[in-house]
């Protein structure tokens, strides 16, 4: 695997990643440790769990990250298979970074509890085969940040827990992929930053001291944006570690929150930048007040919708560090402005990142600037129509300044 490692890194947003060629390139290889482990398969009685069939692993040694678990043995008991394992427990052992392929080896997992390993991060890469569990259990380990894309595509997960970890920065967003699923537990109990959970009233599953609850997953997201969120060093910059320059302005940053929001950024701190460390990433030929709403989004998700005259541009850098969010907050901004001016713009750049809403939304406008509608298949040439609306509004002109003769 081929990483481009620049001398000071430069993002252009007008250009795709395979146009960036003028820089140094080295080599950095991803490895993947493969291991295999042993296990104790036997039934779960416990009411949270009630007659699971499950996998007990109370000896590993997961120190490094993309270790992926190859085979699990044990003993199954009579009539039991790999196939009838609905929950695995690693529990006081060491799970540093999130085992992966856990779901090649048992394809029904309903359950997967990490406890007192020492965790110590998790993310939506980790949980790329696990969409059909219903709880997830991390408690007593030392996970201090949940990214907001953590539960994308879990359309099922209704029970999860960080209880008694060392949680200090999330959002609520990271919540709303899952509101979906009818969320019964959730619980952030003895965290740094963090003390709470929510329990459904008919979950009997999980008993929570009312001092530690709280009623509502509505209360729940409003107090962990107040306790965990980002927007404090926003406005103060402290303990930045990172500059965002721009051909007229800086930005004080932290890795850690443009990381956490952003996979793209995770890529270029974890890859692109281990090996040529900077304290400076340049953001050249982009507007400084893009950047300045895109960096304080990240931060605060707040975004003016009122005398924004940069959304073209802003959109371009939420689809360039695939903040979706953002994406779709700026791509309804946009489309509200449509109109016979922008129309063209507009539909290259939803051309370019593949956003189907708003190519239709301006291909719909670029269609009511002719007589004759356009051929559907000009749908995916955005050239070619950028031609025709050039011609005819060329044609229109030499009309207008003749009639005046």
């Amino acid at each position: 695997m081929s990483i481009e490692v620049h001398d000071m890194l430069l993002i252009d947003v007008n250009k795709k990643e395979s146009d960036i060629k003028q820089f140094k390139i080295v080599f950095i290889c991803l490895h993947f440790v493969i291991m295999k482990l042993n296990c104790k398969f036997d039934g779960m009685y416990w009411s949270e769990f009630r007659n699971q069939y499950m996998s007990y692993i109370f000896s590993s040694s997961i120190t490094k990250p993309n270790t992926i678990i190859r085979t699990i043995n044990g003993k199954h008991l009579e009539g039991k298979s790999d196939e009838d394992v609905e929950a695995i427990w690693f529990k006081d052992t060491t799970v540093n970074y999130f085992p992966q392929g856990l779901n090649k080896i048992f394809p029904n997992l309903k359950t997967v509890i990490i406890h007192d390993c020492r965790l110590k991060s998790i993310t939506q890469r980790d949980l790329v085969g696990l969409e059909n569990i219903r709880r997830l259990r991390c408690a007593s380990n030392k996970i201090s940040s949940l990214p907001d894309d953590l539960f994308e595509n879990m359309n099922k997960l209704i029970d999860i827990s960080f209880y008694e970890n060392d949680l200090q920065f999330m959002s609520s967003e990271v919540l709303k992929p899952i509101l979906k699923n009818g969320l019964k537990f959730v619980d952030f109990r003895e965290n740094r930053s963090i003390g709470v959970a929510y329990c459904e009233s008919s979950y009997k599953y999980t008993y929570i001291a009312n001092k530690n609850k709280v009623d509502s997953v509505a209360k729940l997201m409003a107090m962990i944006d107040e306790k965990c969120g980002f927007k404090e060093f926003w406005i103060t910059g402290r303990m930045s570690d990172i500059t965002i320059v721009t051909d007229t302005e800086k930005f004080k940053a932290h890795k850690f929150v443009l990381a956490l929001q952003s996979s793209v950024f995770t890529s270029i701190f974890e890859n692109e930048m281990k090996d040529r460390p900077s304290d400076e990433i340049q953001m050249k030929n982009i507007n400084s007040d893009a950047v300045k709403i895109f960096l304080k989004f990240l931060y605060t998700d707040e975004v003016e919708k009122e005398g924004n005259s940069n959304l073209l541009e802003l959109f371009s850098l939420a689809a360039k560090f695939k903040v979706e969010n953002l994406m779709i907050i700026v791509e309804g901004m946009i489309t509200d402005d449509l109109n016979d001016d922008n129309a063209i713009e507009i539909f290259e750049l939803a051309c370019r990142f593949d956003c189907d809403g708003m190519k239709t939304s301006a291909f719909e406008v670029i269609q009511s600037m002719f007589d004759k509608p356009l051929k559907d298949e000009l749908m995916n040439q955005p050239e070619v129509v950028k031609d025709l609306v050039e011609a005819k509004r060329n044609f229109e002109s030499i009309v207008n300044e003749h009639s005046k003769h």
